[in-house]
């Protein structure tokens, strides 16, 4: 017998038919079933595109970070030098060079864009002195994140003795570096 609202009873206990019951749990589980199914798979392919795509874009900012800019290959080197900024000097060392700059490691904060005289004690040679500028500085980024604490300095305004000065040192470093690595 049906009541006013469409669903079967029984007229003896007043409940619900077990006909409707027992299929009506059926498609509520397979429909619960279903969407844990659906968020299963949606997580494990989202996590797994997201993954892709942020080595993806990791990998294409690498290319573009580790696209050399520079005109000069740098070297690897360990040599001391003295800094100077208007009447103010200080030591530094500088961990590797080109013909058009350098990476120097130093703890004193140099604004961007300052001129400064860079003297290089290159081992077994005489000490020189170059011009220089500074391009950047990593003085503001946060101490856990910096390797080496200091900035970068391109070369300005030398003399053609300074630079072929700076030519032989390299030169000297890299067959110096080559000698050792065989």
């Amino acid at each position: 017998m049906e009541n006013k609202a469409g669903l079967c009873y029984s007229e003896k206990s007043g409940a619900m038919d077990s006909n409707i019951i027992i299929p009506s749990i059926g498609i509520g589980a397979a429909l619960f079933a279903g969407l844990i199914i659906f968020w299963f798979f949606h997580t494990v392919i989202k996590r797994k595109l997201g993954a892709d795509q942020s080595t993806q874009v990791a990998s294409n900012t690498q290319k573009r970070i580790g696209k050399e800019k520079r005109r000069h290959p740098r070297i690897a080197i360990s040599w001391p030098a003295a800094m100077e900024i208007g009447r103010v000097s200080f030591n530094v060392r500088l961990k590797d060079i080109s013909l058009g700059g350098a990476f120097v490691i130093c703890q004193e904060p140099v604004p961007l864009n300052g001129k400064l005289r860079l003297y290089i004690e290159v081992p077994d040679q005489d000490t020189f002195a170059l011009n220089a500028e500074v391009v950047w500085s990593n003085m503001n980024v946060p101490q856990e994140k910096v390797i080496y604490r200091g900035l970068g300095i391109k070369f300005v305004q030398n003399t053609d003795a300074a630079r072929n000065r700076l030519e032989d040192a390299i030169a000297h470093q890299s067959l110096e570096a080559g000698i050792a690595a065989d």
